[in-house]
């Protein structure tokens, strides 16, 4: 090791290319890293300025007096919007409903060969309130006909929607469509139950 540094003071001394060479790899360390603090900087200072732009707006915000009607405003059109949710009496009741609703629109949409199958009402989670089903329609569509029914479909949003649809053509033009529809359970308590509603259609089979 000694050696080598002895060397290197040698070409130091005697080589004025190397010191020149050496002394401008420095210079461009030195600049690169003087451009990363610089750059650092820039950083760090449009952070603060977010930051205390935040600030102000957030302290702004807190002076105003209007902050709990908005949130009694908030709480009633969230409970207006729940309302809107069609409500059943059994967890039956709402796959007959769905099974209805699904076999209304194909019959006004012109649909040949519906098939409707229902799977078992759930839980929504988080959502105690809420029941879930899911139920899937399958027929033929003649032709012009489609269009017509999808805008039908979407008359059941947002409370009936819409998961999947397939249509496959060929000789006949044959659609598939998976939907997903929330029903309000009984205000009551304990008036909710798991048998199916009086003379409701019962599901045909899983949904694939």
């Amino acid at each position: 090791m000694a050696a080598r540094w002895e060397q290197v003071r040698q070409e130091w001394r005697q080589n004025r290319r190397f010191r020149l060479g050496l002394l401008v790899v420095l210079l461009v360390l030195g600049l690169q890293g003087v451009l990363m603090l610089s750059d650092r900087q820039k950083v760090l200072a449009e952070g603060y300025e977010r930051e205390a732009a935040l600030l102000d707006r957030l302290t702004e915000a807190s002076r105003e007096s209007a902050w709990p009607e908005r949130a009694d405003q908030a709480e009633a059109a969230l409970a207006a919007a729940r309302d809107t949710v069609p409500q059943v009496s059994s967890a039956g009741l709402a796959q007959a409903e769905l099974q209805a609703w699904l076999s209304g629109q194909a019959a006004s949409g012109g649909l040949q060969d519906p098939r409707v199958r229902v799977e078992s009402t759930l839980d929504v989670p988080g959502q105690a309130e809420l029941w879930q089903v899911i139920a899937r329609l399958d027929a033929v569509v003649p032709p012009g006909r489609l269009e017509g029914f999808l805008r039908a479909l979407s008359t059941g949003l947002p409370w009936i929607q819409a998961e999947r649809l397939e249509v496959t053509e060929g000789r006949d033009t044959r659609l598939g469509v998976i939907v997903r529809a929330y029903y309000r359970k009984p205000a009551a308590p304990g008036a909710a139950g798991a048998a199916p509603a009086p003379n409701a259609p019962a599901a045909d089979g899983a949904i694939q």
